[in-house]
């Protein structure tokens, strides 16, 4: 998965612990408007397939692959609207099928699917962002209807650019969350991702939002930090089956 430098990172720390300070810009400050538990995964940026030299792809390797192990079981299927390269990889090299979506009406190709969708994934904001809303949902609609009980979809949520003042990820947050329960899907976690170079990979479940935001200012050396949000989404059991 892409992981994007925070403009303001700071010293690292070991683990995230309750603090008073604001995170490095008010933008990018992990926020959650429903009432979903948060998880820090604190990941090494040195990935087993990436040189030292090259932190954030060996930070988008190990997410990647953290993503695949976590979220599906060796046979299923891992579907990805972004055809990224860290998430082939990981999926093929652990028995999974991969199956890029480069268009969201290409949807339908997964009806068929000789395997059960364990993971989707997709970046956000998308490309055209004047109809994402209405295209994710439809996008949603069409993928809960193929999904097990049990599958998640993953979007992504890219920090604030610094030219992009009315950019925040509350406001993403919200976009994505209405799209999901319009298709029937329901938001069930938030994973903030930060690199901890040289730590190994370290997990803080049921954080706090101050902990999530001291974890993405002090997730790396001066200059090299890596954070991206993850918003976790599986099949509403309230919604049955009709679009």
């Amino acid at each position: 998965m892409t992981a994007y430098s925070n403009p303001s990172p700071q010293a690292p720390d070991h683990r995230p612990t309750p603090t008073g300070e604001r995170a490095a810009t008010r933008d990018d400050s992990p926020r959650v408007a429903a009432a979903v538990p948060i998880t820090v995964w604190r990941l090494d940026d040195h990935g087993d397939d990436q040189p030292t030299t090259d932190p954030a792809a060996g930070f988008a390797s190990r997410l990647a692959r953290r993503l695949v192990l976590v979220y599906t079981s060796r046979g299923e299927a891992v579907v990805d609207f972004d055809h990224d390269l860290h998430l082939h990889q990981a999926a093929t090299t652990t028995g999974r099928r991969y199956l890029p979506i480069t268009d969201a009406a290409d949807v339908t190709e997964l009806r068929e699917l000789d395997r059960p969708i364990g993971l989707i994934t997709l970046r956000w904001p998308r490309q055209n962002p004047t109809s994402s809303a209405e295209l994710t949902a439809d996008m949603f609609t069409g993928c809960r209807l193929m999904m097990s009980q049990g599958a998640s979809i993953i979007a992504a949520v890219r920090p604030a650019y610094p030219d992009e003042p009315g950019f925040t990820f509350a406001n993403q947050e919200h976009t994505l969350r209405a799209a999901a329960e319009k298709a029937g899907l329901a938001h069930v976690l938030q994973i903030v991702a930060v690199s901890a170079p040289g730590h190994g990979d370290e997990f803080l479940y049921y954080a706090s939002q101050a902990e999530a935001s001291l974890a993405t200012t002090r997730g790396a050396p001066v200059g090299s930090a890596l954070h991206i949000d993850l918003l976790v989404f599986e099949r509403d059991a309230n919604r049955d089956d009709r679009p």
